[in-house]
C-alpha cells in the first residue's frame, strides 16, 4: 500500500481559471441555485482547521502532498477516497499502463491519481479533471503543491509542460469541445466519482467521446451500493465498452471478499 501521514490545517485559495463555469456537482440534480440545496454535500469550507495534507510516499523516494477536508460528509470531490487509493496501487504496480502514455483523470476531485501518473510513472501527459469549480481551486493547488507547473491546452502542446486542470463538465457536447482543445487520450482515469444513477450515463458519453480507439478506460467504485456494478457494465456496454473478468484487479486487501476491483474498459472489438 502507499504509505501516508497528516498534517493539519492548511488556507484555501482563490486559484481559478477565467474560462470556467459556475456549474457545481449538485446541478446533475436538476437545479443551478445554491440556495435550493437543504445540504450542500459539495461545499468548501472557509475554516482552515478544517483542511489537512496528506503526504503519500511514493517508490523512488518520491512524496505526493495532496491538501484534502478532513470530514467525507462536507464534500465528495474535497476529500481522498479509497478508490483513489486503491487505483494508484494499480498503477504503481503496473506503470506500463501509462508509461509515455497521455492520461486523463475524470472526476478527479483531489487529483491524487492523476499526480502520480505524472510525478511517478512518466505518464507523456496528464489532465486532472473535474466539473466543480470549487472543487477545481483545491485541485489546482494541490498540482501546485507539489511543484509542477499548470499549462493550458497551446502549451501543453508546444513546451515541456505535461500537466493540465482544466473544467470537464461530463456529457457529449461538453466532451466534443473538450477534444478540440485536448485531442483524444490514450488513458482514462475514474475513481469513486459515481454517486448518482444520473451520473454513470454522462460519465461514459464523455469516456467515448475523448478516449483513442485503442485506449484503456480504468474504473474502480468502491461504494456499489450507491451505483451498483451491474448499471455501470450495462451502461458501458451501450457504448461499446467491455470490461473482462480476466482482468480484474484486486488490491491485497480486498481480493479475498472481490471488493473494489479496478475495472479495465476496453472498447469491444469490431467484428
Amino acid at each position: 500500500a502507499i504509505n501516508c501521514c497528516y498534517i493539519r490545517g492548511s488556507i484555501m485559495t482563490n486559484m481559478n481559471q477565467d474560462d470556467d463555469s459556475n456549474w457545481r456537482e449538485y446541478n446533475i440534480h436538476g437545479t443551478d441555485d445554491d440556495a435550493d440545496q437543504p445540504f450542500d454535500i459539495f461545499a468548501s469550507s472557509t475554516d482552515d482547521d478544517a483542511y489537512e495534507t496528506i503526504q503519500y510516499d511514493i517508490d523512488n523516494n518520491i512524496t505526493i502532498n495532496i491538501r484534502s477536508e478532513k470530514d467525507y460528509d462536507k464534500s465528495t470531490g474535497m476529500s481522498v477516497w479509497k478508490g483513489s487509493e486503491v487505483m494508484c496501487t494499480y498503477l504503481r504496480q503496473n506503470s506500463d499502463v501509462v508509461n509515455n502514455k497521455k492520461v486523463l483523470e475524470l472526476g478527479a476531485g483531489c487529483g491524487l491519481c492523476g499526480l502520480v501518473c505524472r510525478m511517478a510513472l512518466e505518464a507523456e501527459s496528464v489532465l486532472i479533471t473535474d466539473g466543480d469549480h470549487q472543487v477545481m481551486k483545491n485541485l489546482r493547488y494541490n498540482v501546485e503543491l507539489n511543484g509542477l507547473q499548470l499549462a493550458d491546452a497551446a502549451t501543453l502542446k508546444s513546451s515541456n509542460a505535461t500537466i493540465s486542470c482544466p473544467q470537464l463538465i461530463w456529457g457529449k457536447n461538453h466532451a466534443i469541445k473538450f477534444a478540440e482543445q485536448y485531442g483524444k487520450q490514450d488513458v482514462l482515469v475514474a475513481t469513486d466519482c459515481l454517486y448518482i444513477s444520473q451520473s454513470v450515463y454522462p460519465l461514459f458519453e464523455t469516456a467515448n467521446e475523448l478516449l483513442e480507439k485503442t485506449g484503456l478506460f480504468l474504473f474502480v467504485n468502491s461504494y456499489p451500493w450507491v451505483c451498483p456494478t451491474e448499471m455501470v457494465l450495462d451502461i458501458a456496454t451501450e457504448f461499446g465498452f467491455v470490461s473482462s473478468d480476466d482482468e480484474l484487479w484486486y488490491h491485497d486487501d480486498d481480493r479475498e471478499k472481490r471488493k473494489n476491483p479496478v475495472h479495465v474498459f476496453r472498447r469491444r472489438k469490431e467484428v
